[in-house]
């Protein structure tokens, strides 16, 4: 699923304002809000948006395991809370790693957009839909490239593919030595 920067949510994105990473989400997984309820997510009540996006989530993996169990310390710690919220906090926390690169504020003192080692895919029967970004920007008259944003989602790609990205967080916090 190729992320849409011709959206307004980062075409109009400025330092300083709060990035809204949910509604990117849903935008970009609207197609599979459709297919289970075939409506919008803000049409959808909040028992109905919660079992949506659960059953989304369900099928969701991040670097080839389910999210399910990647974030199991983030979900045992929200227990108290309802699933409705359990569930959104869920999302943000994925669209966080997903979109970072979007976020003006998470720019770092070199001048560079805030990268994880996470890649986030739907699994469908098997057939693994990726959250990609393939966008090129034009560099001279007759040559185009690859955007930083993009290749930072072909790099995610190739490192997945070479089986490179953490399994579990404490992985991540072995290799990478984080795993907010």
């Amino acid at each position: 699923m190729n992320i849409n920067t011709d959206n307004p949510i980062i075409k109009y994105s400025e330092a300083g304002k709060e990035f809204p990473y949910d509604k990117l989400f849903y935008s970009t997984v609207n197609d599979y809000i459709m297919e289970y309820k075939n409506a919008r997510l803000d049409k959808l009540t909040d028992h109905d948006a919660s079992v949506c996006l659960a059953r989304i989530i369900r099928r969701m993996e991040v670097n080839g395991v389910p999210v399910q169990q990647y974030f199991k310390d983030e979900l045992d710690a929200w227990k108290d809370a309802s699933n409705y919220t359990r569930v959104l906090r869920l999302c943000d926390l994925m669209a966080r790693d997903i979109f970072c690169c979007f976020d003006k504020n998470r720019i770092n003192e070199n001048g560079d957009f805030d990268k994880v080692n996470r890649f986030y895919c739907v699994n469908t029967d098997g057939k693994r839909d990726f959250f990609m970004l393939d966008e090129v920007k034009k560099s001279s008259l007759f040559k185009k490239s690859r955007t930083p944003e993009s290749e930072y989602f072909m790099d995610l790609q190739k490192r997945y593919d070479a089986g490179l990205l953490p399994k579990s967080k404490e992985e991540e916090k072995k290799f990478y030595g984080n795993a907010d």
